[in-house]
């Protein structure tokens, strides 16, 4: 046996998915690294301190995008495993499993950027998504366990 997918040959259907946890996965740990250079390099912000509000700064930005995606992840793992697990549709799971990841990008970079107004612009569009696509996957889950 190489891996889980030739032990349980039925995820294999699900390995976009896989592929798209490892991606965010991937990126929380960049956005984690990049916080130090984008938002303590120009002593915006003070490590260990509470983070100084001001959606006009980059460091600002850097931080809140890193802790939105560490709050963000543990959810839609959770909600992704307990679909395999149940065998909920893996067409489901693949095709909003990508819509999330999409979603994702487009915050990051809405949010990098500071592109938009701070609440009702696009980032909260892309963040609602990400809410919905969460939700959509943990319902295939539920019904598929039922």
């Amino acid at each position: 046996m190489e891996n889980l997918f030739e032990a349980i040959p039925y995820i294999n259907a699900y390995k976009p998915t896989f592929l798209v946890l490892g991606a965010l996965a991937l990126v929380v740990l960049i956005q984690s690294f990049l916080t130090a250079p984008l938002a303590f390099a120009k002593e915006e912000q003070t490590p260990g301190m509470p983070l100084q509000f001001d959606h006009s700064k980059l460091s600002f930005r850097a931080i809140r995008t890193y802790q939105n995606s560490a709050e963000s992840f543990p959810a839609f793992l959770a909600a992704v495993l307990v679909a395999v697990a149940a065998g909920a549709s893996p067409l489901v799971v693949n095709s909003v499993s990508g819509i999330y990841l999409l979603a994702r990008i487009l915050f990051w970079a809405f949010y990098y950027g500071g592109i938009g107004r701070i609440a009702g612009g696009p980032r909260t569009i892309a963040f609602v998504t990400c809410l919905l696509a969460n939700i959509v996957i943990s319902v295939a889950g539920l019904i598929s366990l039922v």
